[in-house]
């Protein structure tokens, strides 16, 4: 693909006329499905060619992704739902093999130790000649929509998996590079049907538009200069207000970055007729930190929850012991849940301490809320019911979160430094 072929996703005014390009082509296909999803995979896979760095070798590897996700949900719909071992066998084959390829991709040490040599050939090299670890966009986010089809085909809740549907939901441009993780189901559906008005549309569409642009170009210059790592003392000579105001920049600027790449996202899909789910409602408004992470990264939190929380806890609820010791379960799962999304964010150790801290704090959260029930003080219960009780719970919540990311931002290394710089 000539190197003119690429554009920044969101930010070029060329991507935003490919954009209305593609909602075009895809509106004028007219109420045909068939010729509404041919219209679309065919415009969307291009426009993920102009991804700056993203080449036909990577487009052919999600399409490789894609079709064992494709052929095993095939596969498992033409059997009835069930536990029989050949079911089994090819849903756990197909999401091991869509988990080790993400593996793959994430994580350099994984590189290292499977490819060997051969990293050096398979992997571009730094102008300093140090060879780049193997890269490919979007891929945390294809191969969890991937997985979700394969898992849902077993448990029965989709039908036949309908090829061109797949296809244009595993390379949908607007939500390849970050998300949202919109369902298989919700997605089809929307395809099938009449594309909606487009009035309404382009008003809806263009709104978020702009909300996402306030952010990402207002908003996020702002905080930026505060972060933990851009203030001008550094790590070690760090005191407590300059650890304190860039943990809170980070906070906000996490998510004026985050939100306004997804408020880009579901207006540009909009614009096209696709409804993208919703991401972030008010997360720094919540009263504790479950609550918290119900409304951050939404899509991703859901995902956790149906396929990393919920099979361990029902896994775990065969043995006796846990299974009459509910919170002790509840707090296994989700510290589970927790530290998979530490790794899910890249393989350095201060990623799974992150994880592990909110999987701690929620469940030392889960432990109060089942004491604080069983008190029957009318005192204490209208004190816990109150406004006041609330505004401190989202105080406290905010303050966890933004310390926790001192563990997300920070390496060993700099954390240590900051450590000392704090009790010395």
């Amino acid at each position: 693909m000539p190197h003119t072929w690429s554009f920044d996703y969101f930010y070029s005014l060329p991507f935003w006329a490919a954009l209305l390009a593609v909602a075009a082509v895809v509106r004028l296909a007219g109420g045909s499905p068939v010729l509404r999803g041919l219209a679309l995979l065919a415009t969307s896979n291009a426009l993920l060619l102009a991804i700056p760095g993203f080449s036909a070798a990577d487009l052919a590897l999600v399409w490789a992704v894609s079709g064992v996700a494709l052929a095993s949900a095939r596969t498992l719909s033409r059997s009835a739902p069930g536990s029989s071992r050949a079911r089994r066998v090819v849903v756990v084959g197909s999401v091991v093999a869509i988990l080790a390829f993400l593996a793959l991709f994430k994580y350099r040490f994984l590189q290292g130790l499977l490819l060997g040599p051969f990293a050096q050939v398979l992997a571009p090299r730094a102008s300093s000649g140090v060879v780049n670890p193997l890269v490919l966009v979007g891929v945390s986010y294809f191969s969890f929509k991937a997985i979700h089809v394969v898992v849902e085909t077993y448990r029965g809740t989709l039908g036949r998996v309908e090829a061109l549907a797949f296809l244009n939901y595993m390379t949908f441009f607007p939500a390849f590079i970050s998300g949202p993780i919109n369902r298989f189901g919700d997605f089809s559906e929307q395809l099938a049907s009449a594309s909606p008005a487009l009035g309404a549309d382009l008003r809806a569409g263009g709104e978020r538009i702009v909300h996402g642009l306030f952010k990402k170009v207002v908003l996020v210059p702002l905080v930026m200069p505060y972060l933990l790592t851009n203030q001008a003392r550094p790590l070690d000579q760090a005191t407590l207000l300059d650890v304190a105001t860039g943990l809170y920049a980070y906070a906000l600027y996490f998510f004026f970055d985050f939100a306004g790449y997804t408020d880009l996202a579901i207006g540009g899909a909009r614009i096209i007729g696709i409804r993208l789910p919703e991401n972030f409602r008010q997360p720094f408004f919540q009263k504790n930190i479950r609550d918290l992470w119900t409304n951050w990264h939404m899509t991703l939190t859901s995902w956790l929850v149906d396929y990393v929380y919920w099979p361990t806890v029902r896994a775990l609820r065969n043995l006796e012991y846990l299974r009459t010791r509910p919170v002790l379960l509840s707090v296994i799962g989700m510290n589970v849940t927790f530290v998979s999304c530490g790794i899910w964010h890249g393989e350095a150790p201060h990623f799974v301490l992150w994880g592990a801290y909110h999987g701690l704090g929620i469940s030392v959260l889960n432990v109060y809320q089942r004491q604080k029930k069983r008190i029957r003080a009318p005192r204490i219960q209208r004190w816990f019911a109150s406004r006041y009780s609330r505004w401190l719970g989202t105080f406290a919540t905010f303050n966890f979160f933004a310390a926790g990311l001192a563990l997300f931002v920070l390496d060993l290394g700099q954390i240590r430094a900051l450590l000392r710089a704090l009790v010395g």
